[in-house]
């Protein structure tokens, strides 16, 4: 039988190597390293206590097993809310609005703290700040304005969106109205009453029509008495006389007699008589 070569112990180098590789297996398995990603911000914890500050973009250590790292998207985000809400005129009116929000950088760990993750965030404090915005702006206003005064209406819920969420390190970039919707019987009210509004313009075209019609009527029938007015006062016996031979296609006018038709040639022989 061969003889058993005994073990030989491990060398120092060996020894390092192997230490080398089960740290790093640690460090791999128990995440070491953090890579916060662009428009993000890092909330880091230790034992579940958030640490203050927050880590920027890039690549980061923690201690494994310890240490963990949240993830808070500080880009503009948009939210879409649609609330009823009775207007002064007591009409129900939903409104939907668009608003673009973002959470402060600097303060992602004081949101995470205070509040949660972003769903959270959403449902504990920017809902309710926009669906209380919408009841109290509307109910300012008669369901009619709120078309009329848009403008205004979306100032005035963007102004207290903002008011409300700036406790909550929320910043908010823009707030649109994307649409208003009514009651049935009120919008159909409003179609009948735009009828009625397009019916009287026509109606108030048409008597200005008529008006400037008859106006015109009144100027042509003074200047014809007028004409007529300066021909009579231009017209003479000679003038007549002359318009009449003028005119003469030579033939004498006839008559009807007991004798048939005859001429008449006194007026033309007349004159010559008497001289």
């Amino acid at each position: 039988m061969n003889a058993r070569r005994p073990e030989l112990p491990l060398s120092n180098s060996r020894l390092i190597t192997l230490g080398v590789v089960i740290i790093v297996v640690l460090i791999v398995a128990g995440g070491a390293f953090v890579q916060i990603g662009p428009g993000e911000r890092g909330v880091l914890m230790t034992f579940g206590a958030v640490q203050p500050g927050v880590l920027s973009p890039g690549l980061h250590l923690k201690v494994p097993f310890m240490q963990s790292v949240a993830r808070m998207n500080v880009q503009v985000q948009n939210s879409q809310s649609t609330e009823t809400a009775a207007s002064r005129d007591l009409q129900d009116v939903s409104t939907t609005v668009a608003t673009n929000w973002n959470i402060l950088p600097a303060d992602a760990e004081w949101v995470y703290e205070h509040i949660g993750t972003e769903p959270q965030l959403m449902n504990k404090v920017i809902r309710p700040a926009i669906s209380n915005a919408i009841k109290a702006v509307t109910a300012h206003y008669n369901a009619e304005d709120l078309i009329v005064e848009r403008d205004q209406v979306r100032n005035q819920i963007e102004s207290q969106i903002r008011s409300a969420l700036v406790p909550f390190r929320v910043v908010v970039d823009a707030v649109n109205i994307t649409d208003f919707h009514f009651s049935p019987q009120f919008a159909a009210a409003i179609e009948e009453k735009q009828v009625a509004q397009q019916r009287a313009l026509q109606a108030r075209y048409e008597l200005e029509k008529a008006k400037v019609l008859a106006q015109q009527k009144i100027v042509e029938a003074s200047a014809q008495a007028q004409a007529q007015k300066l021909l009579q006062a231009t017209l003479t016996p000679e003038l007549i006389q002359q318009q009449a031979i003028a005119r003469w296609n030579g033939h004498l006018p006839e008559v009807v007699g007991g004798r048939g038709v005859l001429p008449m040639i006194g007026s033309l022989t007349a004159p010559a008589a008497a001289r």
